[in-house]
């Protein structure tokens, strides 16, 4: 199943109508679905199993106007479905997502839901207007992913998501994730802003959990914002104001732009790093070409959940986890894993020296208000839990 080309913006789009069917595991995939067709103005996909999708797409009726599937080789009903879905002669709209030769872009996603429901999303300026009046409405929310420590299950963390609750007209708002609006945010100017707005909210509400949950939190920063020199000034008056230590926020390189210098942004980690913060590189995939970053003063990686996800099926992921445990150990480094979701994946990041492990198996990205709720399940769902070192706050998230 080729992945779907992003479609020409100049071709008339002319609204169809029609049901669109998702057979998707992820819900990170599913969302971004649901997100554009919020976008569009169209109805919510409806989730079907394989079996289910293929009878739609070769039995009597009308056919979905299109089907968004990820590989599942498992599942009854797949192969075939993929033949047919593959078929050069067949009628068959479909978008294979994720691995396997599959997309996650937003941007590619957004294109097939337009081309399927002959629906537009309004334009980027637009979007990017609204992104700026929102952040002055206080449309942006955060939701926020334990980390725990892989040796001893202890918490040793949260990474903050930011959310944008954006109005959508007619059923009050539509929740976006980030990978739906960050990307045009940077190319609309608005990097510093939303920072701004994600460091305010975060600090104020961890602030509050207080002294019922006190664990370092984690922000994700794009390059852009991370080489400005005023940037640590203001993560620090927002700190002071919220009487929370540097130790306690950490930051997350985004890689959204290529760093284009190195010796820029390794004054940058180390500004962030002698006023308290704890910097890590972020998204490290298979194919990721930053073996260069593992030599500036970071104090971490985090291992994307792509590469993560590959390692119970790909010697390669194995083995380039173990290599790159290996190169952060060597620099007193630690190294978080994505994408955990279960004990087979956690067994084989604790035999490759891993650190710390963040994923659906440990909790999922939550209103801050439930982090509480989250360590007392968590604590009672497994020995060893104990408060995190004193190594870990200032270096973990």
């Amino acid at each position: 199943m080729p992945e779907d080309p992003v479609g020409d913006r100049d071709t008339p789009y002319r609204p169809r109508e029609g049901e669109l069917l998702a057979a998707l595991r992820s819900p990170r995939l599913l969302q971004l679905v649901q997100d554009g067709l919020r976008r569009i103005g169209a109805p919510p996909a409806r989730v079907v199993r394989p079996g289910e999708a293929l009878a739609r797409l070769v039995g009597p009726g009308r056919q979905p106007l299109g089907l968004f599937c990820e590989a599942q080789p498992e599942a009854p009903g797949w192969t075939t479905l993929r033949a047919v879905a593959e078929d050069p002669f067949g009628d068959a709209d479909v978008v294979l997502l994720g691995g396997d030769a599959g997309t996650d872009d937003p941007a590619a996603i957004l294109s097939a839901l337009e081309r399927m429901t002959g629906r537009r999303a309004s334009g980027e300026a637009a979007e990017v207007a609204a992104l700026r009046l929102g952040l002055a409405r206080g449309e942006v929310a955060m939701r926020y992913q334990p980390i725990v420590r892989i040796a001893d299950r202890a918490p040793v963390g949260v990474e903050g998501l930011v959310r944008w609750l954006r109005p959508d007209g007619r059923q009050g708002t539509t929740p976006l994730g980030p990978d739906a609006f960050i990307p045009m945010a940077e190319r609309g100017g608005l990097s510093v802003a939303v920072a701004q707005a994600v460091g305010g909210l975060v600090a104020g509400e961890m602030r509050a959990l207080r002294p019922e949950l006190a664990l370092p939190v984690s922000i994700n920063l794009p390059l852009e914002v991370m080489l400005r020199r005023d940037t640590v000034p203001w993560l620090a008056r927002v700190l002071r104001q919220n009487r929370m230590r540097p130790e306690d926020l950490g930051i997350e390189l985004t890689e959204t732009t290529p760093v284009g210098d190195v010796t820029l942004l390794r004054r940058a980690v180390t500004r962030l790093r002698e006023a308290g913060h704890a910097v890590w590189i972020d998204d490290i995939t298979l194919d990721d070409r930053r073996d260069v970053l593992v030599d500036l003063p970071f104090s971490g990686l985090k291992l994307d959940r792509h590469l993560v996800g590959a390692m119970p099926s790909s010697r390669r992921a194995r083995a380039e986890v173990e290599r790159l445990a290996g190169m952060a150990r060597r620099r007193g480094m630690l190294v978080t894993a994505e994408g955990v979701t279960g004990q087979g994946l956690w067994r084989a990041l604790e035999a490759r020296g891993v650190d710390h492990a963040q994923g659906f198996s440990v909790g999922r990205p939550l209103p801050a208000q439930a982090l509480p709720a989250w360590a007392s399940a968590w604590r009672a769902s497994g020995p060893s839990l104990g408060r995190p070192s004193e190594r870990s706050p200032g270096r973990s998230c």
